[in-house]
């Protein structure tokens, strides 16, 4: 009896139609097979854009990690989600005949779209052709699958969306598309509409069966846009297209580099023999870095190229900022400006953790005061007390430690916590707020002023580190200094200003990680240039990024 073979899939409707479209091709030559479902990184991070996501195979690196462990036999992927270098041991064994390879405007056409009118779309590439045909529009972000897009769509939250037109083909929703946008106005990005079929390269039985799937038009035109990929060190986060056709016995390629912000588009376009394709695209790619090509791609690699940033967060906190920072070709100072402490009297926290029993809510207002409270929790000891984290990394502190959040606010402020709770019946329950020894009091006072018994204690302590002042002189007392200073607390602005001096500050531009740290700034005489939204690392290298442009 014929082994079955298992194919590997994400589990959105979009790749489930895929996978068992390839089941029912493999079907069609007598071979069975079933789905298996795998989770990838690109799936579980839904609410960051994925160019600031970065990286390559966020949607294909634990399916291919399947494939390598024996886990699968076959996986399906859209193509321009996969990576132009392969691990070893993996191969293409086939792409498909492919659907149109067009992008599609969806809820209007480029001609009704209205003056400012809000297009949603994650993909850099999209992005900048858009602001390029248009610049008048509002382009922000979109994230989820399909369903999820066309849904924010009618709700209202954009004018239009752009998504690929082969997606809507497929599951059978062409009616939805506005406008299908001709590769000449919108060049699709390298193996849009088009499927690949990943094996093992071990010549085993899934190899030699998905082989028989391939479509030799489809895999010509398909090499070469993934060869001036390739040529270019793309991945598909970032604004490069290319689309190549067969036309006879000859291929022709059209490709593009565009800057973010659509202000400068460097584009190729050329034909050679079939016999050729592979150096086609290589050629390709090499005209587009001569003709300016690599100059637009150093400002989406490196937009900090030359700018040199001091972190002034605590040094066990810094690391996260200072990489995404240095990612993006910043030179990176670390002068950690506050240090964290015990408290001053350990007391009233180890009674709280003594009566942890006793209360209904935890709330937790930073990652130090997760941090410091579980310090002191004893091994083992059970949390009955519903949980609110302020923000994604407070949550993400807390899920390391397994524990659940039931209440994130909408921004990262402690306003917003107050009315994430205003709904929730908060009359009446405990609440318990560790946190540090000095912070502002809205959260406890309006939880209080909503009928609930509020314990605040003290889980830390913000301190100066020893030898600021000197290391704030070497740093901002030379002929050359810096170019940005990034505030991430209230504590960090009081603290940098003690040590160094506003007019040591003078010329130097600051970002803030949000409204409540740039208030403090701005009564403290300095300007901010840049404030995160969301207020998060990632919010505030965005709002550096940006500033940069």
């Amino acid at each position: 009896m014929a082994e079955t073979v298992v194919i590997g899939s994400r589990g959105s409707q979009l790749a489930l139609w895929q996978a068992r479209w390839i089941q029912g091709r493999l079907a069609g030559m007598g071979v069975e097979s079933r789905i298996e479902i795998i989770r990838t990184t690109g799936d579980k991070i839904t609410d960051v854009p994925l160019a600031k996501v970065g990286g390559k195979g966020l949607f294909t690196k634990e399916i291919e990690d399947a494939l390598i462990e024996g886990r699968i036999d076959c996986a399906v992927h859209s193509l321009k989600d996969l990576p132009t270098e392969l691990p070893p041991g993996l191969t293409v064994a086939a792409t498909p005949e492919r659907e149109a390879a067009n992008d599609a405007l969806v809820g209007a056409t480029l001609d009704t779209l209205p003056q400012g009118a809000r297009v949603g779309t994650s993909s850099l590439r999209r992005a900048a052709q858009l602001r390029a045909i248009r610049p008048d529009l509002v382009i922000e972000p979109v994230r989820g699958n399909l369903d999820t897009r066309l849904r924010k769509l009618d709700e209202g939250q954009y004018d239009a969306i752009v998504l690929a037109a082969a997606g809507l083909l497929r599951l059978g929703w062409g009616n939805r598309i506005g406008q299908l946008l001709p590769v000449d106005l919108m060049i699709p990005a390298a193996g849009q509409g088009a499927l690949a079929v990943e094996t093992r390269d071990d010549g085993g039985p899934a190899w030699r069966h998905c082989k028989r799937l391939n479509d030799g038009g489809t895999e010509i035109a398909v090499n070469v846009e993934r060869a001036v990929l390739g040529g270019l060190g793309g991945g598909c986060q970032v604004p490069i297209g290319a689309h190549a056709e067969v036309r006879g016995g000859e291929v022709a390629v059209r490709a593009v580099v565009i800057s973010p912000n659509g202000e400068t588009a460097v584009r190729q376009s050329a034909s050679a023999p079939i016999g050729e394709a592979a150096q086609l695209g290589r050629r390709v790619a090499k005209a587009l870095l001569e003709s300016g090509g690599a100059a637009v791609l150093r400002q989406v690699y490196s937009p900090l190229a030359g700018q040199r940033i001091i972190v002034t967060r605590a040094s066990r906190q810094a690391s996260g900022l200072s990489e995404r920072l240095r990612g993006l070709g910043a030179s990176v100072v670390e002068m950690p400006v506050i240090d964290i402490a015990a408290p001053a009297d350990e007391a009233p926290l180890k009674g709280a953790i003594a009566a942890i029993d006793s209360y209904d809510w935890i709330i937790f207002t930073s990652v130090n005061g997760v941090e410091c409270f579980f310090g002191k929790l004893p091994a083992g000891a059970k949390i009955r007390a519903r949980i609110c984290a302020i923000g994604p990394a407070t949550r993400a502190a807390l899920a390391q430690r397994g524990i659940e959040v039931s209440l994130v606010p909408d921004e990262y402020v402690a306003e917003s916590v107050v009315a994430a709770f205003a709904g929730t019946g908060i009359a009446g329950k405990r609440v318990l707020l560790p946190r540090a020894a000095v912070a502002r009091d809205v959260i406890p006072d309006e939880l209080r002023k909503l009928g609930a018994e509020v314990d605040v204690v003290e889980a830390y302590r913000n301190v100066v580190p020893a030898g600021l002042a000197e290391q704030a002189r070497l740093v901002f007392g030379g002929p050359a200094k810096p170019d940005w200073v990034t505030l991430t607390s209230s504590s960090t602005v009081k603290n940098l200003l003690a040590a160094a001096g506003a007019e040591s500050l003078e010329g130097v531009k600051l970002a803030s990680i949000g409204p409540v740290t740039s208030q403090v700034a701005r009564m403290h005489g300095l300007d901010v240039a840049a404030e995160a939204a969301p207020y998060t690392i990632d919010g505030l290298v965005e709002a550096i990024r940006q500033h940069s442009r």
